[in-house]
């Protein structure tokens, strides 16, 4: 692969104090030099804030954080997003649009309880990355991927359905279309590229990142020549981010893979990653980018997002 090029792995988590040493390591295994931890909430029973903060402090210069709020505090969510802003956060990580969180939520992610908070970012130009949705496959027990089912991880009928999801994320898109907005995972649109197209044409804040789920790099794979053409030609709106340290734990060559499908032009299986495999998908096929677009894809977008630099915790 390509050596003497800046990689920020801008999507990582840090659920498992104990292996934040490894966690370092297998992101600079990678290739990375600087990456950014997402904080999915505060008060919700891990130690992902308390682990955040400390990488934020031990690596200044390499460890950016957007952190999460607090969904058990009464304090509105706009003083919490203020709050975080004060501290020093790279941005904020909001979890609330994928399936089992929005039924947690307990309201629309239109609500006026939400849009304070987002009136407030998109004023003050503060990055947002926001999962919205899941594959849809992941609706139904028959089409689920063998990893994920193995797992019961799967919507029933008492999740909002992912039209929903999507409608009321329209109406977001709508009363806020200057947010500086990342959405993680392509929004899973991988086999959508039209839509997703048209997506970032019509929010030119907008950026996707490219955090596996695994199902992306398989659509992509099977729509070559059309992946290829849109990761050219939208070069300055993607972000890499490898989604290390999540807390059903990860193989060490997740972010290898994604460079290998960004720089070369090799056929190759999927690592056995506990988020990936066992999947009886065909495997992928890398699209061989130009380099000046990976360097577009692994930091210069990341920069002009978020910044050369993370921002002192206070």
């Amino acid at each position: 692969m390509i050596d003497n090029i800046d990689i920020i792995d801008a999507h990582v988590h840090c659920f498992q104090r104990e292996r934040l040493e490894q966690l370092v390591a297998d992101i600079r295994y990678t290739g990375a030099k600087q990456f950014c931890t997402q904080v999915i909430a505060q008060n919700d029973g891990t130690d992902q804030w308390d682990n955040a903060l400390h990488l934020k402090r031990q690596l200044p210069t390499e460890a950016f954080l957007f952190g999460g709020l607090d969904y058990h505090s009464a304090v509105p969510y706009e003083q919490q997003l203020q709050q975080l802003m004060n501290l020093g956060c790279d941005g904020l990580k909001l979890l609330i649009g994928k399936p089992d969180r929005r039924k947690a939520l307990g309201f629309p992610l239109d609500s006026p309880n939400l849009r304070p908070m987002l009136d407030l970012a998109q004023e003050k130009q503060f990055p947002v990355l926001w999962h919205v949705g899941d594959p849809p496959e992941f609706w139904s027990e028959h089409t689920v991927p063998l990893w994920a089912k193995q797992r019961g991880w799967w919507y029933d009928s008492s999740h909002p359905t992912k039209h929903q999801i999507d409608s009321e994320m329209s109406r977001v898109f709508i009363n806020h279309p200057q947010l500086r907005l990342i959405l993680p995972h392509f929004f899973f649109l991988s086999d959508r590229l039209n839509d997703a197209a048209d997506l970032l044409i019509q929010h030119p804040t907008y950026s996707l990142d490219l955090a596996p789920g695994v199902e992306m790099y398989h659509n992509f794979t099977a729509r070559y020549d059309e992946s290829r053409e849109f990761f050219v030609r939208f070069a300055d709106r993607i972000i890499f981010g490898s989604d290390f340290g999540m807390s059903c734990g990860w193989h060490r060559d997740r972010g290898i893979m994604i460079r290998q499908f960004l720089e070369t032009t090799d056929t190759f299986e999927v690592p056995a990653d506990p988020a990936m495999s066992p999947d009886d998908r065909p495997p992928l096929r890398g699209l061989g980018l130009p380099r000046n677009v990976l360097q577009q894809i692994y930091c210069d977008n990341f920069r002009g997002f978020v910044g050369d630099k993370p921002r002192p915790l206070m």
